[in-house]
């Protein structure tokens, strides 16, 4: 590689003092790694940045590295710059060679950082050391060549606390959080057995998490680590799946569902950050943050095949997590590292640093927004540091979530009310003079959500700017307020109610706090199709007929509210009438007349609503809540004379029609007693006929 005359300066100083002559070689960028002559040596470090695969570190252009008499030395004896393959090589002779020299790190390229030092000990977090990354060659001797991945700085002893892996590695900066309210998140939880009884906390702060999104346009996936990502039960052997598909959290109903995909994990052994990262990174899913909530320091690497001894943490069980995360990191996802308790306290820092960004958590300053890692004393406490990450960039804010209630509900029933999907705008503005909202005008997508997000600025020194916010009503759906009101808003850092008033027919309004982030759920309901039926039965002297099979001379008129609204209409019973929605209102009367003489109509009942039976008064009124309903009224007549049935029913309706409906029933009794009144008569006749035909009988005998 090549030297600045400047290095070269410091080097041939740097030689002078040693009493020796040095000749200086580099192997320009890109170049293969030089090879050693009869007088010289090569030392060539090996770079890496991302990982490929499970077993190749894909190379690192631009670190800058130094070759040190001793590892206290600030003045290098020779530097390199590493090329596209990663390779930073020395070439020494003269007095540096017969001695073994230290590499340490100079520079990081832009947009990189450099992890000084890493934690090595015990796994459970005592006996920590913070040791330098820094590694000591083997006594130089001319004609040879020293690798970072064979000669020095790879180990594949477990005892050696500094085993690397001979790819020296180096951190991507880490991308920041969107600036939006509400985002796509990956929670990867630490299931080794060092969590033991915190389990049901753990799980508890992870909850807290999926709640604190509830309100806002998120989703979540959940994965389990132990040794080995997805973690493995011990007691039980059941393997805690990875669920890396993103879910909703909108809406609680969506929280809750999320909740349940990791309530039965179990804990497993070991503590693996590398594979945990890996199944993420390979997930084929973008996520704009990856929250790493763990207890332990890293005691295994390898996603395929597993390393280290489950102890203890080696450079190894670290600089694996850093190459898969820089993945990550790649992919413009931020990795949020969360230690929680004892175990990953103190200069623990130094691993979740490397793993995710430099800028700690500071709760005095509370810069939760832009903190890469968190060191929290227990698990109920880090779930409060979940919530405000959650809500990090959400003030000052108004979010909007579109939930669909099913057709079959009616008036203010959103029972089983859903996110929407792609498609519903919303237009959103600030009424506070010197406030602006932004966007002006935001529609939902095709992720789950249901929702949008709206900026609120205040103007110098404003406590709160009032919103109207409205939304395009679509085709076939209807507003479903809450108590009249057009949304139900909260704040979403405690939950609290947020006083709402409409502003037009869709539309509300609703105050932002300058420090408050404010949730909103709107619903609407789709208007399904539905008919209507009204069937008519008669029970005439105890014998029920179907409407156009009872007896002449009694009749019934159906008069149906229309579909839409408006005064009842003539309709025929059992007629099915298209172009009502469920959820309409429904009217229905009717008429009844009776022109054989000696009836009496004596009840007008509905007596089945959608094949419920029912015994309610004409008229009648209902909401329809199933797509085809149905509705019988029943008449009972009593006649003092047996009606004439016609031969066969009758085919004809006499003003109705063979089907029900539901009426006021008006009487019309045009006959007389006078059909009566000849009964004895024709006895009598048929008496007298009687008599005389059995006084001829007896003449003739």
């Amino acid at each position: 590689m090549g030297v600045g005359a400047r290095t070269l300066s410091v080097v041939v100083a740097a030689a002078v003092a040693l009493g020796a002559t040095v000749a200086i070689s580099a192997s320009p960028a890109g170049a293969a790694v030089p090879a050693p002559g009869p007088a010289s040596a090569v030392v060539t470090v090996k770079v890496g940045g991302d990982r490929v695969d499970d077993t190749t570190i894909a190379g690192l252009a631009g670190v800058e590295l130094g070759l040190y008499a001793n590892q206290a030395d600030a003045t290098p004896l020779l530097t390199c710059t590493s090329d596209a393959d990663g390779d930073c090589s020395f070439v020494v002779t003269g007095g540096v060679l017969g001695t073994a020299p230290w590499v340490k790190e100079i520079a990081a390229p832009a947009g990189w950082f450099a992890n000084d030092a890493l934690r090595t000990g015990p796994g459970s977090g005592s006996g920590s050391v913070a040791s330098p990354y820094e590694f000591q060659t083997p006594t130089l001797v001319a004609s040879n060549t020293y690798r970072s991945t064979s000669e020095f700085m790879f180990s594949a002893s477990n005892s050696l606390p500094t085993r690397s892996n001979g790819v020296w590695q180096q951190s991507r900066t880490n991308p920041p959080l969107p600036a939006n309210c509400g985002m796509d998140v990956a929670l990867v939880l630490d299931l080794s057995a060092s969590v033991g009884s915190n389990l049901p906390t753990l799980k508890t702060a992870a909850d807290s998490f999926a709640d604190a999104f509830v309100g806002t346009p998120s989703r979540m996936a959940a994965y389990s680590f132990s040794a080995e990502s997805p973690s493995t039960q011990a007691a039980t052997g059941t393997v805690d799946t990875n669920r890396p598909a993103l879910q909703s959290v909108s809406t609680q109903a969506g929280a809750d569902a999320f909740k349940a995909e990791y309530a039965g994990w179990g804990l497993g052994a070991g503590t693996n950050w590398d594979a945990a990262l890996q199944r993420v990174a390979d997930s084929g899913v973008h996520y704009d943050a990856v929250v790493v909530l763990t207890d332990g320091n890293p005691t295994r690497w390898g996603g395929t095949t597993l390393h280290g001894n489950g102890s203890s943490t080696h450079f190894t069980d670290t600089e694996a997590a850093i190459f898969s995360a820089n993945v990550l990191k790649a992919q413009g996802t931020r990795v949020i590292s969360f230690g929680v308790g004892s175990g990953v306290s103190g200069i623990t820092s130094l691993n979740l640093a490397a793993i995710s960004g430099q800028e700690a958590f500071d709760a005095a300053t509370g810069n939760v927004a832009t903190a890469d890692y968190f060191q929290i004393p227990d698990f109920s406490g880090a779930g409060d540091e979940l919530r405000k990450l959650a809500l990090a960039n959400c003030t000052p804010a108004l979010t909007v979530i579109k939930q669909i209630v099913p057709g079959t509900t009616i008036g203010e029933d959103i029972s089983g009310a859903a996110p929407a999907g792609a498609g519903w705008t919303f237009d959103a503005a600030a009424l506070t003079p010197g406030a602006t909202v932004t966007p002006g005008t935001a529609t939902t997508q095709a992720d789950g959500t249901g929702g949008v997000a709206f900026r609120a600025e205040l103007p110098d020194g404003g406590a709160e700017a009032v919103l109207s916010v409205a939304e395009t009503q679509h085709p076939g759906y209807s507003l479903v307020t809450q108590g009249g009101i057009n949304a139900v808003c909260t704040d979403l850092a405690d939950g609290a109610p947020v006083t709402v008033t409409n502003d037009g027919g869709l539309g509300f309004r609703v105050a932002v706090g300058v420090d408050q982030a404010v949730g909103c759920m709107v619903y609407n309901r789709q208007l399904d199709p539905a008919t209507v039926e009204v069937d008519k039965r008669w029970v005439v002297d105890g014998v029920t007929y179907a409407n156009g099979s009872q007896p002449s001379g009694i009749s019934a008129a159906l008069r149906l509210s229309p579909p839409g609204g408006g005064s009842p209409v003539d309709q025929a019973f059992g007629a099915v009438v298209p172009g009502y929605e469920i959820g309409d209102p429904v009217s229905f009367s009717e008429t009844t007349a009776l022109t054989l003489a000696g009836c009496t109509l004596t009840s007008a009942r509905v007596t089945e609503a959608d094949g419920t039976t029912v015994d309610a008064a004409l008229p009648y009124a209902a909401t329809l809540t199933v797509a085809a309903s149905h509705y019988t009224v029943t008449n009972v007549v009593d006649c003092t004379t047996p009606p004439v049935t016609p031969p066969g029913g009758s085919t004809g309706s006499e003003g109705s029609t063979a089907s029900g409906g539901s009426p006021t029933e008006t009487l019309s009794d045009t006959g007389s007693d006078t059909g009566w009144m000849l009964v004895p008569v024709f006895a009598a006749v048929l008496l007298v006929g009687a008599g005389i035909a059995l006084r001829l009988t007896r003449v003739r005998g």
